[in-house]
């Protein structure tokens, strides 16, 4: 089994109005910061239940409260939702799975 799993990539621009933004900068930055970590999880999954291994997800403090528009908080509020309900679902496996939620430095 595996014991663990560290989700830490992360891309943050463009970052500005939303006015200024199009759907491909959404996307590149869902790709990365949402969509790659879901995508690492789903794979490993059956590795981490084997081993009652942990997932720690790298989201931010602008997955609670947004700042400019951009996809960076919209990507971060995705990979909050999805821990907390992957901790759900994972809980009766024994994966544990915890979110970093780094502040604004």
């Amino acid at each position: 089994g595996l014991f663990g799993l560290v989700n830490n990539a992360g891309v943050a621009n463009p970052i500005g109005p939303t006015e200024w933004m199009d759907i491909e900068d959404f996307r590149r930055v869902m790709a990365v910061n949402a969509f790659g970590a879901i995508e690492v999880t789903l794979a490993l999954l059956p590795l981490l239940k084997r081993g009652r291994g942990r997932v720690v997800n790298t989201s931010s403090v602008l997955g609670r409260i947004s700042a400019n528009g951009g996809g960076y908080c919209l990507s971060k509020f995705c990979i909050e939702a999805f821990s907390d309900s992957l901790r759900r679902d994972m809980r009766h496996f024994g994966v544990k799975v915890i979110m970093e939620e780094p502040g604004l430095f």
